[in-house]
């Protein structure tokens, strides 16, 4: 083969002797204005956000609107997901047993307090426990019952965790425990909180 491309090139340089030569077209050019922006990044695409994971790897229904729930606080009062339309909420997954959510408490009750500081922002806990018999100190937060596998079925497997939820339901960011980054703290959390929620109000 290297024969034959060595003659076919000898054979095309011998012929194009003597002819006059044209001068090269200029490759064309696209106007600045109608060059076409890398697309910018969608929900399931945000990285680099403070404090939360916001990509389908951490988990699977980012970007995917929660699913339906009717669970209950202590003192009997039903939640459904629709009591968080309009606002964001950060729905924190605590752990089964008071003692295995003690490491967290310290850090739940500072996000709950800065989430009270934000006039659109809610912290709602989920606890896989039984409502009944109710617990003998009410709890410090807003935390509701999930004795019906809402957990479960929503893919939640790791506790404590964190979920972020839009106004319009969309799941917007997932983090793991608190505790585990101490030298954060909460701030991390709420600057990825409002990061997401100007990206989120960023025209598309």
């Amino acid at each position: 083969m290297r024969t034959i491309v060595l003659a076919a090139s000898l054979s095309l340089a011998l012929s194009a002797c003597g002819q006059p030569t044209e001068p090269a077209t200029p490759a064309a050019t696209v106007p600045a204005a109608e060059q076409t922006a890398p697309p910018a990044p969608t929900a399931r695409q945000r990285a680099g956000v403070e404090g939360w994971e916001t990509d389908l790897t951490s988990f699977p229904l980012i970007g995917s609107t929660l699913p339906a729930f009717a669970l209950f606080q202590a003192n009997g009062t039903e939640l459904t997901q629709e009591n968080l339309r309009g606002r964001w909420t950060i729905i924190g997954f605590a752990a089964a047993t008071d003692a295995l959510a003690k490491p967290e408490n310290d850090y739940v009750a500072a996000l709950n307090s800065a989430a009270d500081q934000d006039p659109d922002l809610d912290f709602l806990a989920i606890r896989p426990a039984a409502v009944t018999p109710p617990p003998a100190t009410p709890p410090a937060w807003p935390t509701l019952y999930d004795e019906k596998g809402f957990t479960t079925s929503l893919g939640v497997t790791t506790a404590p965790s964190y979920l972020l939820v839009g106004p319009d339901l969309t799941i917007e960011g997932y983090r793991g425990a608190l505790s585990a980054t101490p030298d954060d703290g909460i701030k991390s959390v709420i600057r990825g909180v409002a990061e997401i929620r100007k990206q989120v109000a960023a025209p598309q």
